[in-house]
């Protein structure tokens, strides 16, 4: 009992490295302030290209693990994430911090194939949901952590705050001596390769990849919109993202018994908690209601997350990275939904308002796609 909780924390902890691409969220006003002649866009790219690069690795993730085994991946993933998301502590050119965000993305990419089939390999049934569900807490446990001590450091820079990804060292560690080796986990898919099969899988990795696309423009807009609404100070795009965090820890210890209760409507409630959050924040008149709305997106995200990767669980290493790979290309392309958006409305409250209506959409989708399954 006493190896098995200590497994545990040791793949949760993985969730340091990976929920910990947004800390730096809250960097974008006073990098966009350092970076004058830098667009706007651009800087933004530096919370989202990780999420490209980690579609990446998970691409050939498998065939990395194939090789040298899933625990060496993770271990190769770590220390990516820790020395690539530390360095750019030293530098002072945007296109050198994208190539360092760009390769902490791609050890994300690692770390996030290989642990979903190591929850694979070591538990089972109730177990295996539990940890699932608790995968999605950690990371935002995860969130909340590192992005509270980035805020914190961004006091004494922007640079500085990258210092919060030291702990990938630690993360490193804890693999190192806590999860066994495994060698190459063939994974099976289920029975399901039928055309009708095929399809049902990847119409699950394009309603991650919209349903990403929307939330993580919150993420990268909710603190432009405060200072839009004159809620100003230093720290405000830290905070909000932590209360991002806050929600997202608080949906992942509370799925199972979520999804157990509502059942089929289980995505079409989390999508429509993610529209509220959206339209909470856009009628925000202060720090508290907008905070409000971050968290109210943080549930909604850290609920349909899992939600769609267990949709696809039987489907095996093949499902695992077909959702992997939209669900980061959804995250990457999230500045370009901005733009879009823009061209019905330069108004970020418009913009969220938009983005609700999206989740709306979404919420109709998963109602009549999921009441039609047998459960």
């Amino acid at each position: 009992m006493k190896n098995n909780l200590i497994l545990k924390i040791a793949l949760l902890s993985c969730c340091f490295v990976t929920a910990s691409v947004n800390a730096v969220a809250g960097n974008i006003p006073a990098m966009a302030e350092a970076f004058p002649d830098v667009p706007l866009s651009l800087i933004e790219l530096l919370t989202t290209i990780p999420s490209l690069f980690s579609m990446a690795a998970v691409l050939i993730s498998n065939k990395i693990a194939s090789a040298i085994g899933y625990k060496k991946t993770v271990l190769a993933g770590c220390l990516f994430g820790a020395a690539a998301g530390t360095v750019p502590v030293i530098l002072n050119n945007v296109y050198l911090i994208l190539i360092a965000r760009a390769i902490f993305g791609f050890g994300c990419g690692l770390i996030s194939s290989s642990l979903l089939i190591l929850i694979v390999r070591f538990f089972e049934g109730e177990e295996r949901s539990q940890m699932i569900g608790l995968q999605g807490s950690a990371g935002g446990l995860a969130s909340l952590v590192t992005t509270f001590i980035a805020g914190r450091l961004l006091v004494y820079g922007w640079n500085v705050s990258f210092l919060v990804y030291l702990f990938g060292f630690v993360v490193f560690l804890l693999v190192l001596f806590f999860i066994p080796h495994t060698g190459s986990i063939r994974t099976a898919a289920a029975d399901n390769g039928e055309h009708k099969g095929k399809l049902n899988l990847y119409f699950n990795g394009v309603i991650m990849f919209v349903s990403v696309l929307a939330a993580t423009l919150f993420v990268i807009k909710c603190a432009s919109l405060a200072s839009v609404k004159n809620i100003t100070g230093s720290s405000t795009g830290s905070l909000l993202v932590m209360c991002i965090s806050a929600g997202s820890m608080i949906a992942g210890a509370v799925y199972g018994k979520m999804t157990a209760r509502l059942k089929k409507i289980s995505l079409a409630v989390f999508d429509l908690i993610c529209a509220l959050g959206f339209l909470t924040a856009s009628f925000a008149s202060g720090f508290f209601m907008i905070a409000l709305g971050a968290f109210l997106l943080g549930f909604g995200y850290l609920a349909f997350v899992p939600y769609l990767q267990e949709s696809v669980s039987s489907y095996g290493a093949e499902g695992t990275a077909a959702v992997l790979v939209f669900q980061g290309l959804g995250a990457f392309a999230a500045p370009y939904l901005g733009s879009l958006l823009s061209v019905f409305s330069e108004s970020l409250s418009v913009q969220f308002i938009l983005a609700a209506g999206i989740f709306v959409i979404l919420a109709l989708i998963a109602f009549v796609t999921e009441s039609r399954k047998s459960f």
